[in-house]
Parts: C-alpha cells; sequence; structure tokens
C-alpha cells in the first residue's frame, strides 16, 4: 500500500472514537488534515492526534469554495465525512469535484435524488465512493456469516429486529432535524444487514406512535415490515427505554441466532424441539454463556475504546477500492442508494399513514 493522504472531515464524536483510531491502526494512511465547523472541536481533535493542517468552516459560504482555496488540500488523496446526514450532500459533492476519493457515514444522503447525482459525479471522474456501513464488518458477524453461509444453522427462516433506545445517553445535538429524529440517523445499519443476509430490502408496512410533543421528530415507538429477498422482516424500535440494546435475530431451521451489536457478540441457541423442561433449561443456559463469553472476551476493547465495530475493515477496503478501481459492492454507492430508497420508504409511509408534513 503506498502512502496515502487523508482528511477528516467533522470533528464530533464518530470521527474521534471510530474513523481516527481505525485510520491510525493501518500503516502508510496520514491524517494530513481535519475540517469541521466547531473550533473547539477541530482544535482538540488536531492536538490529540498532531494533524498539522486544520480548518474551521465558515456559515454561508460554499464548501467547494472553502475547500479549494486550503494550499493543503490540494495534497489530499481522499475525505474520510463523519458529519451530521443532512450535510453529507453538499459536503461530498464538494470533495468529489475537487477530485478527491470520498468515505461516507451513514446514511449515504437524505434521499435517492442526492445519492444518485453522487454517484454519477464519482463515476464520471472516476472516483471512489463509499459509505460506512461498518457492522457488516465487525469481527464476530463477519464469522456467523461464514458459519451461516456453511449451512451450520439450517436456512435462514426470518429476521427480527430490535433496538432500544435511551434518551439519557449521548445524543447528537442535530437529530431533531432528521425525518423521524433519531431512526434516520440509525436505522442503515439494520436495513444493510438484511440486504447483505437476505437480499434487496422491501417495506411492506410501516406503523409509529408518537408522543405529546409535537416538537419532537422522533416516535416512541416505531414498528415495520418488511421483506428481505424473500425473507419476512420486522424492525421494531422504541425510542423512549431506560437502557440501549441493538440486536439482529435470525430464525434458522436449526438454532436461533442473535447479533449483539453493541458487545460485537453472538448467542447461538438450539431449537428447543418439544419445549420440555429440559430443552428451556438449555436455552437459558446457552444464551447465558455465550453472552458472558463474548462480553469477557470484548469488554476489555470496549473499555479501551479498540473495538472497532468494522470501521477499520471499511476503511482499508476504500483505501483498496482507490488502488484498484473496484469497490466492494456491500459499501459502494449502490449499496448506500438502496440503504437510503428505503430509509425514505418507511419515512413516507409513516408520515402519509399520520399526516406528518
Amino acid at each position: 500500500m503506498k502512502s496515502h493522504n487523508i482528511c477528516i472531515i467533522g470533528a464530533g464524536n464518530i470521527s474521534n472514537t471510530r474513523h481516527i483510531p481505525a485510520i491510525k491502526s493501518m500503516k502508510n494512511l496520514k491524517i494530513a488534515g481535519v475540517v469541521g465547523v466547531s473550533e473547539k472541536n477541530v482544535r482538540n481533535t488536531s492536538n490529540k492526534n498532531k494533524i498539522t493542517n486544520s480548518y474551521v468552516l465558515e456559515k454561508g459560504v460554499g464548501i467547494f469554495e472553502q475547500l479549494e482555496s486550503l494550499s493543503w488540500f490540494k495534497d489530499i488523496d481522499s475525505v474520510v465525512i463523519g458529519i451530521p446526514p443532512q450535510d453529507h450532500f453538499e459536503v461530498a459533492k464538494a470533495c468529489l469535484l475537487l477530485n478527491k476519493h470520498v468515505l461516507i457515514e451513514k446514511p449515504m444522503v437524505m434521499n435517492t435524488t442526492e445519492a444518485k447525482e453522487l454517484t454519477n459525479i464519482s463515476k464520471s471522474r472516476k472516483l471512489i465512493l463509499n459509505v460506512m456501513h461498518n457492522f457488516q464488518f465487525a469481527n464476530n458477524f463477519m464469522k456467523l456469516e461464514k458459519r451461516i453461509n456453511k449451512g451450520e444453522f439450517g436456512k435462514i427462516v426470518s429476521f427480527f429486529e430490535v433496538q432500544y433506545t435511551n434518551r439519557n445517553r449521548r445524543l447528537p445535538v442535530w437529530y431533531n432535524d432528521l425525518p423521524l429524529g433519531l431512526f434516520y440517523d440509525e436505522a442503515a445499519h439494520f436495513l444493510y444487514l438484511l440486504d447483505r443476509l437476505g437480499g434487496k430490502v422491501e417495506i411492506v408496512d410501516a406503523n409509529a406512535f408518537y408522543g405529546n410533543d409535537e416538537k419532537e421528530n422522533t416516535p416512541m415507538i416505531l414498528n415495520t415490515d418488511m421483506i428481505a429477498g424473500e425473507k419476512p422482516v420486522n424492525l421494531l424500535i422504541n425510542f423512549n427505554s431506560p437502557i440501549c440494546e441493538w440486536a439482529l435475530i435470525i430464525s434458522c431451521e436449526k438454532k436461533l441466532l442473535i447479533y449483539d451489536f453493541f458487545r460485537d457478540i453472538v448467542i447461538t441457541i438450539p431449537n428447543d424441539e418439544e419445549h420440555r423442561a429440559m430443552n428451556v433449561i438449555t436455552t437459558s443456559w446457552m444464551f447465558t454463556f455465550h453472552h458472558w463469553k463474548g462480553t469477557i472476551l470484548n469488554g476489555f476493547k470496549m473499555l479501551t475504546g479498540k473495538l472497532l465495530y468494522g470501521h477499520d475493515v471499511v476503511i482499508s477496503k476504500f483505501i483498496n477500492a482507490i488502488e484498484t478501481g473496484q469497490s466492494d459492492p456491500s459499501i459502494d454507492s449502490e449499496s448506500g442508494y438502496r440503504n437510503v430508497e428505503a430509509m425514505n420508504e418507511i419515512v413516507n409511509r409513516i408520515h402519509k399513514k399520520y399526516n406528518i408534513s
């Protein structure tokens, strides 16, 4: 791998806890600049990581013009964008027009029109445009996928995805500006995993329950019925929970598989046959054993910030795509388009059903 200059665009949580550590874990990659909207965040990120070049974007001035005026930006090979989703399009477009390869956080953009325009620009200029669909490359998810593909658990029958969100946790200040609020920022992970394991996602129905705060875009509970390939899916999200937990539950012929996002662990539970007492106890034992085994193995990485949830793999694939000219189809702009398309279908169905403008 030849030496490669990267600019981090966005100096917030995701850049500092995921993107930068992932880049620094790889050889021949240099973070040559950081750009953001907060002077404090840009300064702290630059000082902490000893980044030579930095720039604070001015409001009301075109992104393209500002980046083009930076002498050091001319030597940048690629950018990794970790800013609010509603700003992805303008910044990514500017970088592509300045002939930079782009890796952008999920969700790729706000609608399919923006996704198509970025894709067309990248193709016309022969640039790489990838999306941070990272959990499909988390260590234990990849191991689980290999076992599924080998037929160890039998055929996949259905999917159930569940998300619990605690509003007391660290939340981005801009989430309420998004359609369906937190949903649009977070649901991409659930949809691209379905796309990978099942096939193209089609939305069947979507429902939401709202609280009394009319200024709150995020529903209290959201429920979506989908089809991934030919497999039925239910996604249930509770945005007013006392805990934060995300899980992908896969019903197979032989076993129930539970992928725990935050701990990056897999719990496998055998078919409980006639559901007799011993079967029930076995289920309890297997769940408890796999949970604590995985938590103990990954716990130290979590506490030290070294559990990167596949960000390092995505960045490696991104750099490889730049060098070969061929993107991994699971993170290319087409996968980003499908993800945005499915998310917007859910948003549109709920807005129409509940007369939300």
